[in-house]
C-alpha cells in the first residue's frame, strides 16, 4: 500500500510539473514573442515575427508614421502576414502547438520613426515604436552579446536590460550563438523572450547560431520559425549564414556551429561558406567589415583551439582585410589582433565574450591583448566615419575593456587601446 501511495505521489508530481511548464510557455490568441530582425536593406525594411495559439489562423501587421498623439486609424496601413503552423516537442515535456506569423515591412522611409502592432480580430499587441536608420548617418552603435545560454530569466535578463538602458538608441543587437542551452526546448525560449520583453520589438535583433542551437546536427526548429533573418547566404544555410549592409558596415554571419562545427574538411557547408564569404567580401564597398560567428578563431580557454577554423577562413579574412570578428562559445573574455601567417601584412581583431552566467576560466594565451573571466559582459560598438570604437561593460555598467580602430584611405588600420 505504501509503494502504491509513493508512486501515486510521483505520478501526480510529474503531471503537476508538466502542467506548470505548459502554463508558462503555451501561446494564447494574443500575439507574444514579438521580435524585429534586420533585413538585407535596413534603411527601407524591417522584419517582424510573432506567435499565437493555433486558433489564430491569420495574422496582420499594421504600421503608421509615429504620431504625437493617439493613433488615427485612417493613417494605418495593414498587411497580411505569412502564417506557419508548428508543433514544438522536447523529450517528455508537453508539446507546444503554435502559429508563427511573419511579415517584412517594406518601403520604409530612412530615418523615420514608426509605430506598429501585430495581431488579428480582437487580439492585438500594443503599438511598438521603431525608427528606421538614416541612409547617410555617419554615426551609429550596436550592442554585441556573447552566449546568453542559461538562467535566462533569472540572471541573463539584467544584462540585456542594462545594455538597453545604457544604449537605448542602439541600431541593433547582435548575438554570437547559444541563445539557449538545449536546442528545441520551448520553455527556454520562453525565458529568453521574457528576459528581453519589449526590447526585441523595438530594436532589431541579429543572431548567428551556436552549437547549443543545434541538436544532432539539426538546427532548432524555433530558429527560422520565430526569427526572420536574411536568406542571402549559401543554399541550405538560410537564416544562419547571411550578409547585411548597414550604412558603411558590412556585417556577415558565418555558421560555425553547423555540420559538427565545420571540423570535416570535406563538408559541403564548409566549402560553400568559404566560396560565398570570399565572393561577398570581394564585392564589398562598405568601409567596415565585421564577422559574427559562434566558434572563436582563437580561444581564451586553455585547452581549446579552433585551428581548423583559421585554416579555412583566416586567409579569406586577411586577404580582404576584415576589421573585426565577434564570437562566443568559451564563456570567458579575450580579445587581440592575431594571425597564423605573420607575413600576410594584416591582423584581424578577434573578440570572445560571454553575457550569460555560465563561466569558464580564461587561460594565459599569447594572442590576447586583454582578457578576463567570471564577468557577464555586453559590448557597445560605435562606428563614426573612419573610426570604430569598442567598449565592453560589466553587467553593473563598469567599463572593462575598450579599443579603437581608425581607417585612412590606402593606409593600414590604426589600433589603439583606450583607458580601461
Amino acid at each position: 500500500m505504501g509503494r502504491i501511495k509513493y508512486f501515486s505521489i510521483i505520478f501526480i508530481f510529474i503531471l503537476w510539473t508538466n502542467a506548470v511548464l505548459a502554463q508558462l510557455n503555451t501561446p494564447s490568441p494574443y500575439p507574444d514573442r514579438i521580435v524585429l530582425n534586420l533585413t538585407p536593406e535596413p534603411t527601407s525594411s524591417v522584419a517582424v515575427t510573432w506567435r499565437t495559439d493555433a486558433s489564430i489562423n491569420e495574422g496582420f501587421a499594421e504600421i503608421l508614421t509615429a504620431p504625437e498623439g493617439p493613433v488615427n486609424k485612417e493613417n494605418v496601413q495593414s498587411f497580411k502576414a505569412t502564417t506557419k503552423s508548428i508543433t514544438y516537442t522536447y523529450q517528455e515535456e508537453p508539446a507546444i502547438k503554435a502559429n508563427q506569423h511573419s511579415f517584412i515591412f517594406n518601403h520604409l522611409e530612412a530615418g523615420q520613426k514608426y509605430i506598429y502592432r501585430v495581431g488579428f480580430g480582437d487580439y492585438w499587441s500594443e503599438w511598438l515604436e521603431y525608427k528606421s536608420p538614416d541612409a547617410d548617418t555617419e554615426k551609429f552603435s550596436f550592442i554585441y552579446f556573447g552566449d546568453p545560454q542559461s538562467d535566462l530569466k533569472s540572471q541573463w535578463s539584467r544584462v540585456i536590460r542594462a545594455a538597453y538602458a545604457h544604449q537605448p538608441n542602439a541600431s541593433f543587437m547582435l548575438y554570437c550563438g547559444d541563445l539557449i542551452n538545449r536546442a528545441g526546448r520551448d520553455i527556454e525560449w520562453h525565458e529568453w523572450f521574457q528576459a528581453g520583453s519589449y526590447i526585441y520589438g523595438m530594436i532589431p535583433q541579429v543572431m548567428t547560431p551556436g552549437n547549443h542551437d543545434y541538436s544532432n546536427l539539426i538546427l532548432d526548429p524555433h530558429w527560422n520559425a520565430q526569427f526572420t533573418l536574411p536568406s542571402n547566404g549559401p543554399k541550405g544555410l538560410e537564416g544562419t549564414c547571411f550578409v547585411i549592409d548597414y550604412n558603411n558596415l558590412r556585417l556577415i554571419s558565418i555558421d560555425s556551429a553547423v555540420d559538427s562545427e565545420l571540423r570535416n574538411d570535406n563538408s559541403d557547408k564548409l566549402e560553400a561558406q568559404k566560396v560565398w564569404l570570399d565572393s561577398v567580401l570581394q564585392v564589398s564597398s562598405q568601409k567596415w567589415v565585421v564577422i559574427t560567428t559562434h566558434l572563436p578563431f582563437y580561444s581564451p580557454k586553455e585547452n581549446r583551439d579552433n585551428a581548423h577554423l583559421r585554416k579555412h577562413f583566416q586567409p579569406i579574412l586577411e586577404k580582404h582585410k576584415v576589421d573585426l570578428v565577434l564570437s562566443g562559445h568559451d564563456h570567458s573574455y579575450g580579445r587581440g589582433r592575431a594571425t597564423d601567417d605573420p607575413q600576410n601584412g594584416h591582423k584581424v581583431m578577434y573578440v570572445v565574450s560571454v553575457s550569460g552566467p555560465k563561466m569558464y576560466e580564461a587561460g594565459d594565451k599569447n594572442w590576447m591583448e586583454h582578457s578576463g573571466a567570471f564577468k557577464q559582459l555586453y559590448q557597445i560598438i560605435t562606428i563614426e566615419g573612419d573610426v570604430l570604437n569598442y567598449e565592453a561593460f560589466t553587467s553593473t555598467g563598469e567599463l572593462f575593456d575598450s579599443f579603437s580602430i581608425t581607417k585612412k584611405e590606402n593606409n593600414p588600420s590604426i589600433f589603439s587601446d583606450l583607458e580601461n
